[in-house]
């Protein structure tokens, strides 16, 4: 980052992402449809459910593959687990720029709670690897179940006394402004874009999983200032909706059995074709396009993460900021070094 400033503010911000380039997008080439898996998880590690969801949905979604209703439904369940543990991620600057010690501790305990949680099903805290292609790698009970939606209704009071704290302290007020046309020339979504009133939901606008029955529970933007502040708020209001999710899919888990996965082959190839599919990851639309030559391998699988659009328009949220208010603008606009360095 090149930042030049004039009487103390910012005038002139030049980012350049790929320095420490992962090479994921190159690396999926060489590795069959099951490894893909993997490395998908380690991409975004604030929310690994959701990199290895949206390559499992795109190489079904180019197989013809259904997967069990039971798997789909509580696919949608982690899906806002692993939002909401990604907004807390985020939400512990709060916590870092209040020196609120007791706050910190609290976002801490709620993010290790619910990593927990995996641990308990899967064996791993932080890389779940839950996905297969064609539904999930074991099914869970009804206990479990009832501990995330536990958590998560937690969660969703931990998120309600971090937004007080935010519009108590009016943390971000004025700060890093977003308009619409800024919206529209960045392509930006999810949060970023819901605190300007624009709203772009990729899971009412183009349901997948099991969103085309919850879309009562979405509501509408309620912190549109489309600076810092609003973005925090938003990431709050969206912990609470999750939390709503979550329970609304525990009710209809509860009169679903079955599997939750689909048996293959040893070997799987995908037909010759090709797809998009896009999905809600916790800072905004996170898009999969998979070209297939019918081969073990992709040929092609490349990536649109919300990350980079998010750091690109730093370039104008930045301009006019103090250097001491920079860090609330940066904080604001979520993002992560593996979604970002593709």
């Amino acid at each position: 980052m090149d930042v030049h400033t004039e009487n103390g503010s910012i005038s002139d911000v030049r980012i350049q992402p790929g320095y420490n380039h992962r090479s994921a997008e190159k690396l999926f080439e060489v590795r069959d449809y099951r490894q893909i898996l993997m490395l998908a998880d380690r991409h975004d590690w604030h929310s690994p459910f959701t990199g290895e969801l949206g390559i499992a949905l795109v190489c079904e979604h180019l197989m013809g593959l259904v997967p069990p209703v039971r798997a789909t439904w509580l696919r949608t369940l982690l899906a806002e687990q692993a939002r909401i543990q990604s907004h807390l991620a985020h939400l512990g600057f709060i916590a870092h720029h209040t020196a609120d010690e007791a706050l910190g501790r609290r976002i801490s305990a709620a993010r290790n709670g619910g990593r927990d949680l995996l641990l308990a099903v899967s064996g791993n805290r932080v890389h779940p690897m839950m996905n297969r292609l064609g539904g999930l790698a074991f099914d869970v009970d009804s206990s479990w179940i009832g501990h995330i939606d536990q958590w998560a209704r937690q969660c969703a009071d931990l998120a309600a006394d971090i937004a007080a704290v935010v519009e108590s302290m009016k943390i971000g007020v004025g700060l890093g402004t977003i308009d619409r046309a800024l919206v529209d020339q960045f392509s930006l979504t999810g949060p970023v874009a819901a605190a300007t009133g624009t709203l772009r939901r990729t899971r009412t606008s183009n349901p997948h999983l099991g969103y085309q029955e919850l879309t009562d529970v979405f509501g509408e933007p309620a912190h549109t200032n489309g600076d810092a502040s609003s973005r925090f708020l938003t990431l709050c209001d969206e912990v609470g909706e999750s939390a709503k999710l979550i329970t609304r899919c525990r009710e209809i888990l509860a009169g679903i059995a079955g599997p939750v996965d689909t048996r293959l082959s040893k070997i799987v190839k995908v037909p010759d074709s090709e797809a998009y599919l896009a999905l809600d990851a916790p800072w905004g639309m996170a898009g999969f396009l998979l070209v297939s030559r019918a081969e073990r391998t992709p040929w092609r699988l490349k990536l649109r993460t919300p990350s980079l659009v998010n750091v690109q328009v730093m370039e104008q949220a930045l301009v006019g900021c103090s250097l001491r208010d920079a860090a609330v603008v940066i904080a604001s606009l979520g993002w992560t070094a593996g979604d970002l360095d593709k």
